[in-house]
């Protein structure tokens, strides 16, 4: 059920519907959205609102606890600075997002360099893994938001531990590149919430696809100008990784956790000393991620990688 007292604004609603009702399921007195694009949808309702508008109420139901969470975090995100908003959204089972903070330490005296944030999720009392999360974002077409929400909410979730700690927050490239709005946006959300720009470090995920690594490049310096670091994900975990290094530059780079256990091994060796040959020419930190023994992390000092992360210095939690 969507509506309003605005005539101009119910026009464009039932045009809007009419248009969208090959793709819709109209239940109970509620817009029940079972598309990959409800949230673009809703946002094009939104965009074609003409004059000053008081309230919209938006009602919905979806098959998905997930599609509705994230729905709801996709119209917040969008400009509603003429509109007060009211969401009515099914309540069952809808996932409670939580946001946990890991800690990245030095390798040479154990201090504490920053924060990796990694979002999670509960629906009812089972727990929803970060992967499960993710393929059910890549499969309902909502990745893009789940990627936007994991940022705001890690910078929300902030305080007075981090200091002057770094805060690592994962960026996803949703179609093939990044999304410079909702970026800029994160960067303009740390800057309001008092972090310095150099206390936030962009990490390209490894599970990006780009459609063309100079274009993301080209993304990733403007990125960089508005004061940011950047991070490079599981590098050394095939050779597109040190690709992505080559061309982003980047200011730190996080040895592929699956070396963790390899550290011991000659062949395991070689790798991880090449990368931080690499890095450390160009000026760059590097994280050894999935240390979970001391001998791990000894064997990682020896090679001189700079930072450790993983459930030997802590698991990912509230600080």
């Amino acid at each position: 059920m969507l509506g309003s007292d605005n005539p101009k604004l119910l026009h464009t609603l039932d045009r809007l519907l009419h248009e969208a009702a090959s793709r819709l399921d109209l239940r109970s007195n509620a817009l029940w959205t079972e598309v990959r694009s409800g949230h673009a949808f809703l946002q094009t309702v939104i965009e074609t609102m003409e004059g000053d508008l008081d309230q919209v109420r938006f009602a919905f139901a979806a098959p998905h606890a997930t599609v509705q969470e994230l729905l709801r975090h996709a119209l917040l995100a969008s400009s509603l600075d003429r509109l007060s908003l009211h969401l009515d959204l099914s309540p069952a089972k809808a996932p409670h997002y939580q946001v946990r903070y890991q800690p990245i330490v030095s390798l040479s005296d154990r201090s504490i360099i920053g924060f990796e944030s990694l979002i999670r999720a509960k629906s009812g009392t089972d727990a929803i893994t970060a992967d499960d999360l993710i393929n059910r974002a890549v499969a309902g077409g909502w990745i893009a938001e789940l990627d936007s929400l994991g940022r705001s909410l890690a910078i929300e979730g902030i305080g007075p531990w981090l200091g002057e700690g770094l805060l690592f927050l994962n960026v996803m490239a949703p179609d093939g590149s990044f999304d410079e709005k909702a970026v800029l946006g994160t960067i303009m959300q740390a800057k309001e919430a008092g972090l310095a720009p150099d206390q936030l470090v962009l990490e390209a995920v490894e599970r990006n696809r780009y459609l063309s690594l100079n274009e993301a490049s080209a993304q990733v310096e403007g990125f960089r100008q508005q004061g940011v670091r950047i991070a490079v994900d599981d590098v050394g975990d095939g050779y597109s990784s040190l690709r992505k290094v080559v061309s982003f530059k980047p200011d730190i780079v996080k040895i592929a956790g699956s070396l963790a256990k390899d550290l011991d091994k000659p062949e395991g060796k070689a790798v991880v000393r090449a990368i931080v040959e690499l890095a450390h020419e160009t000026g760059a930190w590097v994280v050894a991620e999935n240390i979970e023994t001391a001998a791990q992390a000894q064997q990682a000092r020896d090679l001189s990688v700079d930072w450790g992360q993983g459930h030997f210095f802590g698991a990912p939690g509230l600080p």
